[in-house]
């Protein structure tokens, strides 16, 4: 296993709601995988140990708390929600079909419902929603109000519930406190890089790693099918294996598997071993075929660094570039910045710029803002000299894909286009976003994601994710978008990039100026708020900082230092300075 990860933060299980929510609107060892006869995701789900807090119904409990500790307890999905069918009558227990939905609501409101006898009350419960957790661990965001109806009876002298619909409802505490994300990891479409796949566990489970290859073994979630390729498919399946002594990591032996070439072995070899590393399940990771090592080089195990070049968390290099209105393209070199010097500080105006993924040219926006009639894009080696490529209203926020090294940029009225050949202006195209139809607003800004599978963007102040087909390799098309940090309003300004399973915002807001949330919308989560002040107008992320342009000046933060003490601060040499961080992608 690798300890190595630079800015990565997913694995602090923190709402947005204990942080600002409130004001905006009122996270070693040997392993044995058992053996899955079919290629569908396993139940696995072990009970919790018998010292947890387990919600029980108590005597004499009023009904409308007994509701309350029923909605806590179907938190915890152990046993077909054993906990939860404590406080149902025996008939209701038999019929409460509590697999055809799981729904994540902000928090449950009860009020009663009707009038209340010596042996019966009903309740009406009403929430907002956040998400639904689906089949697979798939969370997907969600907007609208639940409301169900919940009836009570007594049995025994004890309120029961007896009327209540299919499907768990549970707030977002209780889910954060029973569930762990985790990522499943599948290829781009250049079979190059990893693309996340968030799916959520129980947190009691012990047995992650089985639960986890089953579901890499069987689809993406669907929003990533047309995106994606796996080298696990719909006929593998996990067979029993034997477990080494302590500290010799963990086997897994496949059944189902396709004679593979040695670079798909390699890419099958990728997606399970960071899988598996991400969980933090103990390595090597000893991968078999039927008994058999899938290569007999790997016989005694892979490890993380066999496959390194798909981490998915790669290390990034500090800051280099930013955009001054006086000076253009501006070094940053240590303790100083320096002009950068050439044409690239030349330019007037400056606006938004992007470094390609290796670093090596740039894409820069100039004119008098994004409604200019004279914005130009220039693309360029950064150690050569620009040329105009596109001249007109509303171009800004281009951003390259590491698909097929395409720029893409917005233009007139928030349109969505790119240069399948940056340096090609006749190459110029619209990219297919007929699905986009139904966005209120303009898209503003935008940010393509390290693997240019998935589309960042803003609009009317909502930031939306949507994943990208690249079918037959013509023209991508933008699949249909979630909205993402409903909790935020409509208050997104800028996005960028944390990782490849998290986004940044900077927002309009008072309260928690910079933000971040996870691409399946499960989690948002405010940064520090210390010294810095909305509006934000650019947000990134490079090395181990992140850096946001607030009113006054270019600031960063640094991941690396307790929570408890970070501060935003000003970047060395540009005190002052309202500077545009110039990030890769």
């Amino acid at each position: 296993m690798t300890a190595k990860r630079s800015i990565r933060l997913r694995r602090r299980v923190l709402p947005f709601a204990a942080v600002a929510v409130a004001a905006i609107t009122g996270l070693t060892g040997c392993v044995t995988l058992p053996s899955s006869s079919t290629p569908r995701v396993i139940d696995t789900f072990a009970p919790r140990e018998s010292n947890e807090d387990v919600p029980t119904p108590v005597p004499n409990q009023e009904p409308d708390m007994l509701v309350r500790d029923f909605i806590k307890a179907s938190a915890l999905p152990d046993q077909r929600h054993a906990a939860a069918r404590q406080f149902l009558t025996p008939e209701a227990n038999e019929q409460w079909n509590d697999a055809e939905s799981a729904t994540v609501v902000l928090r449950a409101n009860l009020s009663a419902a009707g009038r209340r006898t010596e042996d019966r009350a009903s309740y009406t419960l009403r929430a907002q929603r956040v998400g639904v957790l689906e089949e697979g661990g798939v969370f997907t965001a969600g907007e609208g109000e639940v409301t169900a109806e919940i009836e009570l009876v007594r049995v025994d002298n004890q309120w029961r519930i007896e009327g209540l619909p299919p499907g768990v409802i549970m707030e977002r505490t209780e889910f954060y406190t029973n569930y762990s994300m985790h990522n499943l990891y599948f290829l781009d479409p250049d079979r190059d890089a990893l693309v996340p796949d968030p799916r959520w566990l129980s947190a009691s489970s012990r047995e992650v790693a089985p639960s986890l290859l089953n579901m890499i073994a069987g689809d993406p979630r669907p929003s990533l099918t047309d995106s994606v390729t796996n080298r696990l498919g719909p006929s593998v399946s996990v067979r029993p294996s034997e477990t080494g002594a302590e500290g010799e990591g963990t086997t897994v032996d496949f059944q189902g598997l396709p004679t593979m070439s040695s670079e798909e072995i390699q890419e099958f070899a990728a997606q399970v071993v960071w899988t598996l590393n991400d969980a933090d399940i103990p390595g090597p990771y000893r991968l078999e075929r039927d008994g058999a090592p899938i290569d007999e080089r790997r016989a005694g195990g892979w490890r993380a660094e066999d496959v390194s070049d798909f981490d998915p968390d790669p290390d990034s290099p500090q800051l280099e570039y930013v955009l001054t209105s006086g000076d253009g393209l501006v070094r940053l070199t240590g303790q100083s910045a320096q002009r950068f010097g050439g044409e690239w500080s030349e330019i007037p105006d400056t606006r938004y710029a992007r470094l390609s993924p290796n670093g090596e040219d740039l894409a820069l926006v100039a004119g008098d803002g994004p409604n200019a009639e004279g914005a130009v894009l220039k693309v360029g080696p950064v150690d050569g000299e620009p040329a105009d490529i596109l001249r007109g209203p509303g171009i800004t926020s281009p951003t390259w894909s590491n698909v097929d090294d395409s720029l893409w940029f917005l233009g007139a009225g928030g349109r969505i286009s790119r240069l399948s050949n940056a340096t090609d202006p006749s190459s110029a195209g619209e990219v297919g976003q007929d699905s986009l139809d139904d966005i209120d607003g303009n898209v503003t800004d935008m940010a393509l994601d390290p693997t240019g599978v998935r589309l960042f963007f803003v609009a009317d102040g909502q930031a939306y994710l949507s994943v990208i087909s690249y079918r037959d390799r013509g023209t991508p098309e933008l699949g249909p978008p979630l909205r993402i940090g409903q909790a935020l309003e409509n208050t997104v300004t800028s996005v960028g990039w944390l990782d490849r399973e998290s986004v940044l915002v900077g927002r309009s807001a008072v309260e928690a100026p910079v933000a971040r949330i996870t691409v399946d919308g499960a989690m948002t989560e405010s940064q520090s708020g210390r010294n810095i002040s909305a509006r934000i107008d650019a947000v990134a992320a490079t090395g181990k900082s992140i850096y946001a342009l607030d009113q006054r000046s270019l600031l960063q933060l640094d991941t690396q230092v307790e929570e408890s003490e970070r501060y935003w601060r000003e970047v060395p040499g540009l005190s002052g300075i309202r500077a545009f961080p110039v990030v890769r992608g």
